[in-house]
């Protein structure tokens, strides 16, 4: 089974399917998942799916869009984020008739990943976007996504697959790392099993938790850290499930934890964290992406993480 087809038979695809035949979809869509790749297959499938009243045929519209060829599906942003200008010419474009079908679509991967101004250019077309036009909207993280944003979009947040499911895609696991992490995600997983350096990342991620101890690391830590940084939104990934997973021991629910091959080590260090503790953390994960996504400098951005992980492990004993 490919991910095309699992995703046309799974329930999330088929209710916005059934919505499109019904003329009952909403004109902005805002697809939550943690798994962008896979999302963006989804988006691409609901953009078939909205071009041809509902059906979804293995045919040309769709290997147009996946590969940006549509002349009436539109994929943002034009670099790595959103920018202004590229709203701006959503915007614009946004009038311009659609030239085979009766709607023009605009995907627009990484809402999340886009200054607060780009954002904001978005508001008026989302909330009156012209006749037949569609906005499907791509996030990982709904909490950087403004407010206003989210008001004006019907919200699906795509769930995830089972365990089995997963195998299907995988030809290997590195010593079940990626089976730790994908967390369910089909995309993720596949794009885990080309990193070569994954258990090197995977194994620092939770050092920050474990072995993280004094200020005097810091620097030692994020020089790691650095070596990585193309993969530092996986190393803050990572760092969130161990997160979760303490908090999940402190309740008594260590069975049901992600990280198994570090159940003991988790365990051993719970002690060091109290859950007011984790969820402050967690809350300077998200300011961490913020950062990063307003251009603060890496370097800075880690160091202050690290030396915030230390003060809160200390304040909230």
């Amino acid at each position: 089974m490919t991910m095309e087809e699992l995703i046309v038979q799974s329930d999330d695809f088929q209710t916005i399917q059934n919505q499109i035949k019904m003329n009952k979809v909403a004109k902005s869509l805002l697809l939550i998942s943690k798994d962008s790749d896979y999302a963006f297959e989804f988006a691409s499938l609901c953009a078939v799916a909205l071009l041809l009243d509902g059906a979804v045929q293995h045919e040309e519209n769709y290997f147009k869009i996946k590969s940006s060829n549509h002349p009436d599906v539109k994929i943002f942003p034009l670099k790595d984020k959103l920018l202004v200008s590229d709203s701006e010419q959503i915007v614009e474009e946004s009038f311009i008739k659609p030239i085979f079908a009766n709607k023009k679509i605009f995907i627009i991967k990484n809402i999340d990943n886009s200054m607060d101004s780009a954002q904001n250019k978005l508001l008026k077309i989302l909330e009156e976007p012209p006749s037949g036009v569609f906005f499907i909207l791509l996030c990982e993280n709904l909490n950087l996504v403004l407010p206003t944003i989210r008001s004006r979009c019907q919200k699906h947040e795509l769930k995830k697959f089972a365990p089995a499911q997963v195998d299907q895609f995988l030809k290997s696991y590195k010593d079940n790392i990626i089976k730790y992490i994908c967390d369910g995600y089909i995309g993720k997983a596949l794009k885990l099993e080309k990193l070569k350096d994954l258990g090197t990342i995977y194994e620092l991620s939770v050092a920050l938790l474990t072995k993280l101890a004094s200020s005097k690391q810091v620097l030692s830590y994020s020089k790691q850290i650095l070596a990585h940084k193309d993969n530092l939104a996986l190393i803050l990934e990572i760092l969130a499930l161990a997160l979760e997973d303490l908090l999940l021991i402190k309740a008594g629910k260590s069975q049901m934890i992600r990280l198994v091959d570090k159940r003991e080590e988790l365990q051993e260090k719970s002690s060091e964290y109290t859950a007011r503790a984790i969820c402050e953390i967690q809350r300077l994960l998200d300011e961490a992406r913020k950062h990063l996504v307003y251009n603060t400098s890496v370097t800075l951005v880690v160091e202050n993480l690290l030396l915030d992980i230390l003060e809160v492990k200390y304040i909230c004993k």
